[in-house]
């Protein structure tokens, strides 16, 4: 497959889960703050837009994303742990999709995963989720998924708001916002202060953030943006409880009453967008962050502490060119991408962690679209990465390491624009996945250097059917096969377990959604000026595929997912939705031979509504309506079949006031 064509056509197959201001011809997916790259993705991609989020009962991005078709979130019973998984990585999860804010690639190079705690709901304009494999235009994490997260920006007069929540478990907030424009520039502040005081015994979380934006037009070739956060959270690490401790502590219980946690994560980025004096040919944007992000972790319970230190310099630039041409649509985008990370690990107590792993990240990638016949496109691209690992180990055995690994990967793919918002697509894209600074060195197994980087290919079609904005309905069947898949291998490690490559992985599944706006079919509904109905349906099938799992299921990854949406608007000033959820059964992490009873599958069903009259807004929400009493991880010893289980909250109750000026 190396010599994988760079040719495709390309179809971009949207599916608004919350019905919203978006362009059901063609979803435009933004990966610049600045809305200037423009290129098509050849996958299943939602769009959820700031109606909808303002719609949803969702207080966190975690929140709104569990309640995505074909996306898994799960957590160890903080709001601080979530992890989103799409197409069913399980476990590994956190170095498979790959997070983005503002283009701004914010997965760690550990395995820890993106902190989505540290991007506040109410800042956000809009969540593109990009099913699927995406490694050609974004690199390394992106096997998955992509979920691009777009902040807001200042528009119009200066205005502001001041908001407060409160809840259950005496979960209290407050937030400010400031915005506005002028003639030559752009602003935005926010702040937020929030401390949910958890379900369970020692899961409370503090969280504060503070965001500002800028952004500038100098002149008529060039835009400028800024984009610094500051963010600080402490929380606890309640631990999971067996069956005979859930029996004697209750859900609620913990077994590590002191163990705890805290972050610190400072970023900024500076965004620059270079038009030539003649438009037509194309324009430049080019990104620069750096992020300094602490952590520490004391698990008393265990009598081991571990603290990390982070910095990662970004450098990231990209070619853009979209026009007409004989008629024809002509789309090329071509960049570059470098990153340069440093992380410093110190353990203390049983630990005695003492290294620095650095990874330097080089890559470059090509993809065009081009219209060969009326309303077909042929699409392609390829991208080549190079990374640089050094490993200083000055602990216990002392050694000065390097690994140099590269990978590539191509996408080829055709899509037919039948009608106004309906395609037919088929695609074939490969993929990669380089290993995180904590897969070639753990506390328990110390450095392996013999781990390979994890690559495969992903093979997707697709079918969208708008029937005059009435119904918009789609299918995408996928199959992805892997080589090498970096996991934690419970049978290896001398009863700890230890990351391994799996030789070969199979997963294949379905994602099958609608959307209704049902006042185009009653349209006279009186007191009514919204009620749009979605529904959706994944199936996924991953699993081993030879060696010693073949034919076992990826643990923590459900078979069967579903949900559906009701959103209504009635009497001018009032919004209500209804969100329900299913997830199926799933074994719990680290039951590779799926020995044990799986979790049980659940349903929760959640509610909100808003009163919304200028300057104020009020709203109550309810999670978990019916109670159900559910665990949202599960974790296999990896030398017994016994399991701790993270139980998830019950019935919970927010409420909230914005006052605008």
């Amino acid at each position: 497959m190396k010599n994988f064509s760079a040719l495709m056509f390309l179809g971009v197959l949207t599916t608004p889960v919350f019905a919203g201001p978006v362009d059901l011809d063609r979803i435009q997916v933004i990966s610049s703050r600045l809305a200037q790259n423009d290129y098509k993705l050849s996958s299943d991609v939602t769009v959820i837009d700031e109606e909808a989020i303002k719609a949803s009962n969702a207080r966190t991005v975690s929140q709104i994303l569990s309640q995505q078709l074909g996306v898994h979130v799960y957590d160890n019973s903080t709001i601080k742990t979530a992890t989103i998984d799409i197409r069913g990585f399980g476990d590994t999860a956190s170095r498979n999709v790959l997070v983005l804010v503002n283009d701004r690639k914010v997965n760690p190079v550990d395995i820890s995963g993106p902190d989505l705690l540290q991007i506040p709901l109410d800042t956000v304009e809009r969540i593109e989720i990009i099913r699927g494999t995406a490694t050609v235009l974004y690199g390394d994490n992106a096997v998955g998924g992509v979920v691009n997260i777009i902040t807001k920006e200042g528009k119009g007069k200066l205005s502001g708001k001041i908001s407060g929540t409160y809840g259950s478990f005496d979960a209290r907030g407050t937030s400010a916002q400031i915005s506005g424009s002028t003639k030559h520039i752009a602003y935005y502040l926010y702040s937020n202060y929030d401390d949910n005081h958890g379900y369970r015994q020692n899961s409370d979380v503090l969280n504060k953030n503070f965001q500002t934006q800028l952004s500038s037009k100098l002149a008529d070739w060039l835009k400028v943006g800024v984009n610094a956060t500051w963010h600080q959270d402490e929380y606890g690490l309640p631990a999971g409880l067996s069956g005979a401790q859930i029996e004697q502590l209750g859900r609620r219980g913990t077994r590590a009453p002191s163990d705890k946690a805290f972050t610190k994560d400072r970023a900024i980025q500076s965004t620059f967008d270079v038009s030539p004096l003649n438009e037509d040919l194309g324009h430049l944007v080019m990104d620069l962050s750096y992020r300094d992000r602490d952590t520490y972790a004391d698990f008393v319970s265990q009598g081991i502490a571990t603290k990390r230190n982070s910095n990662t310099l970004g450098w990231t630039s990209k070619y853009l060119f979209d026009k007409t041409i004989l008629d024809h649509e002509v789309n090329l985008v071509t960049g570059f991408d470098y990153y340069n990370a440093d992380q410093n690990i110190f353990g203390s107590g049983f630990s005695t962690d003492d290294i620095t792993i650095s990874k330097k990240e080089y890559g470059a990638y090509i993809s065009s679209a081009f219209e060969i016949w009326n309303h077909v496109f042929m699409t392609g691209g390829t991208r080549y990465q190079k990374n640089y690992y050094t490993f200083d180990v000055k602990s216990g055995t002392k050694a000065y390491l390097k690994q140099n690994p590269d990978e590539h990967a191509s996408m080829v793919g055709l899509k037919y624009e039948y009608g106004r918002a309906s395609n037919i697509f088929a695609n074939a894209q490969q993929t990669f996945r380089f290993l995180a600074t904590d897969e070639w060195y753990d506390t328990f197994n110390g450095l392996n250097t013999n781990l390979k980087q994890q690559k495969g290919i992903q093979y997707e079609v697709g079918l969208k059917h708008n029937f005059d904005d009435y119904v918009t309905v789609h299918v995408t069947p996928y199959v992805i096969k892997l080589r090498n898949e970096i996991f934690l291998d419970p049978t290896a490690g001398g009863g700890f377990g230890a990351n391994n490559n799996y030789d070969r992985t199979l997963r294949k599944g379905i994602e099958v959604g609608q959307t209704t706006d049902v006042l185009k079919f009653l349209p006279h509904l009186e007191h009514v000026h919204r009620l749009n109905i979605s529904t959706g349906y994944n199936y996924q099938n991953p699993e081993f595929d030879g060696g010693a799992f073949d034919g076992r299921l990826i643990p923590m990854v459900p078979e069967h997912q579903a949900n559906a949406v009701v959103t209504l608007g009635i009497l001018d000033h009032y919004n209500i939705s209804l969100i329900g959820t299913y997830v199926g059964e799933r074994f719990a992490i680290n039951d590779t031979n799926n020995t044990t009873t799986p979790l049980k599958a659940y349903f929760t069903l959640d509610g909100k509504v808003v009163y919304d009259s200028d300057p104020f807004e009020l709203f109550i929400a309810v999670n978990n309506i019916f109670e159900q009493k559910y665990y949202s991880l599960a974790i296999k010893g990896t030398n017994s079949n016994n399991k701790d289980f993270f139980p998830a909250p019950e019935r919970t109750f927010t409420a909230g006031m914005s006052v605008k000026f």
